[in-house]
């Protein structure tokens, strides 16, 4: 029997989904009104798929918790909602400058950090049947955060250089964003995993 507790991150996942991929569709419809003022279209056509991510990587047999999928829709909002769709990395600045793209790609840090912790109490068995040491969750932990980080810029890169986007070039293109962009995730992730990484 499910608990209300359970229930309420269910809705709340279930609302976000609706809102995230409604207001995709918005825009897709937006655009072709208004291309000028709505020229994104590919950024709004993710911003309907990517809600049902977790979704989908459950047909390869890889399932988060409630209530971490609720963590990534929460971090969808900023970081394509309004990063991405209303164009906040360009506008947006902190302390005169604008930080914001370097603020989601910190947050990003901290969401990898809990998928990976999921994934390694999930489908990760020592071979003495005991809990993995604390020294093994933590490098665990900060390596999937990098390798998150590593591969979200290549995508970016790829993105840009084959189907003609800006991905890299929000803010400054070149490979000192790329890298600011890296270690701001490992930074998350490097302090994110120390208390995730102790035993319970």
């Amino acid at each position: 029997m499910k608990t209300p507790k359970t229930d309420s991150v269910e809705l709340i996942n279930k609302v976000l989904k609706i809102a995230l991929a409604g207001s995709g569709v918005i825009l897709s419809v937006l655009h072709f009104i208004d291309p000028i003022k709505f020229p994104k279209i590919g950024s709004y056509l993710a911003e309907i798929g990517l809600p049902f991510a977790v979704d989908f990587l459950r047909l390869f047999n890889i399932k988060f918790s409630k209530r971490f999928q609720a963590a990534y829709l929460l971090f969808l909002i900023p970081s394509m909602l309004l990063g991405i769709c209303f164009d906040w990395y360009k506008t947006l600045y902190i302390f005169g400058q604008p930080m914001f793209d370097k603020v989601a790609h910190t947050l990003s840090g901290v969401v990898a950090a809990f998928a990976a912790k999921e994934l390694l109490e999930t489908y990760y068995e020592p071979i003495d049947k005991k809990k993995f040491k604390q020294g093994f969750s933590y490098l665990f932990i900060v390596c999937f955060v990098a390798f998150t980080a590593a591969a979200w810029e290549c995508f970016e890169f790829l993105y840009d250089s084959f189907c003609g986007g800006s991905m890299q070039e929000l803010i400054a293109p070149g490979v000192g964003d790329t890298m600011w962009d890296i270690l701001g995730a490992m930074a998350a992730g490097i302090v994110t995993a120390y208390p995730l990484s102790k035993k319970k």
